[in-house]
């Protein structure tokens, strides 16, 4: 199972591949500052992980954790 924005690089790759192209400045660019979301979501994840048992649903966990911002 692919994360949404495992999905949302997967399409944006299909429809611009040259911003995936490793070869070029502009592609190693594009990796390596957007690699960093795909990072943030996997510790959004654990966190969420970790700390939702203890909510009493996880609707109440993202909520507080995210619709506030």
């Amino acid at each position: 199972m692919k994360t949404a924005l495992q999905q949302a690089f997967a399409r944006l790759e299909e429809l611009h591949p040259s911003l995936f192209d490793i070869h070029t400045e502009k592609g190693r660019t594009f990796v390596n500052e957007f690699s960093n979301f795909l990072e943030v979501e996997r510790e959004q994840i654990i966190e969420l992980w970790n700390i939702a048992v203890t909510c009493e649903s996880f609707e109440q966990y993202y909520n507080e954790t995210f619709k506030s911002e």
